[in-house]
Order: structure tokens, then sequence, then C-alpha cells
């Protein structure tokens, strides 16, 4: 089958298909005879555990060797590979929603700052600039 019906049959765009073979997630597929790609159906297996796996948050690194341990090698060693990978991808979430609760405290804390600031209010109430802020604020008087 051709690109654009592989496409239709994983979900991805051709583009993205393109980029995984470049990326080596995807083995290159035969070429016919005018050179277009010739997919399989075990090239839509792989397409489509990719997509599932990035959808997932996973690194391409991590699809790409995971593809290819679901090619190359049993289930256990699919399961290592998944696990391994799951576990670091938790951790690298878990890292980023701590990141982003800390940024949501702090917009929250700055919002309400800016609401209860009266007209002749020079600095927000609750917040503190830092040294650089304060030494610019300076040079401008």
């Amino acid at each position: 089958m051709n690109i654009q019906q592989a496409a239709r049959g994983t979900g991805l765009t051709p583009d993205t298909i393109r980029y995984y073979e470049r990326r080596g997630v995807l083995p290159p597929p035969v070429r016919s005879k005018n050179g277009y790609r010739d997919y399989t159906e075990p090239h839509l297996a792989s397409l489509r555990l990719a997509r599932g796996l990035r959808e997932l948050e996973l690194p391409l690194e991590r699809v790409r060797l995971i593809v290819s341990v679901a090619h190359d090698a049993c289930c256990g060693d699919v399961r290592r590979a998944l696990e391994g990978s799951i576990r670091d991808t938790l951790a690298q979430i878990d890292e980023r929603i701590d990141q982003l609760q800390h940024t949501r405290t702090r917009l929250r804390a700055i919002r309400k700052g800016i609401r209860s600031m009266t007209q002749e209010s020079e600095q927000v109430p609750g917040i503190t600039p830092c040294a650089c802020v304060q030494l610019v604020g300076e040079a401008a008087r």
C-alpha cells in the first residue's frame, strides 16, 4: 500500500511516517519500480505501536527502541523495555506537574496582588521584585 493508505490506516500523516523512517523508528519499506514506498501490514502495526507510545509521551528514541524490540525480541523483552520507558516517562511527567503547580501558585499570587492594587500603587502587594528589577527600576528614575 502507498503512504496515503498507510496514513489512513494508522491515523498518522504522511510527513510523520516519513519522519519515523528517517529517525529509524520504522524500517524503510521496499520501493516499487516507480520509487513509491510499499507499506505492508507489519509496517502499519509498527506505526500504530509508535503512535500509541508517542501519545503516552514516550520520547521518540524510546519509541524507536520499543518498536525495534517488538520486532526482534520476545514478549518479555518488550515488557521490560515498556516498563522502563513508562517508569522514566512517569517521573518526567510528575516533575512537569510539580513545576506547573508551582507556576500556577505563583501566577495566582501575582493575579491576586494585581487585583488588589489601587491606582496609586507602585508595587504588587505580596510580591517583592528581585534585585535586578529593583536596580532597573531605580536606574530609570
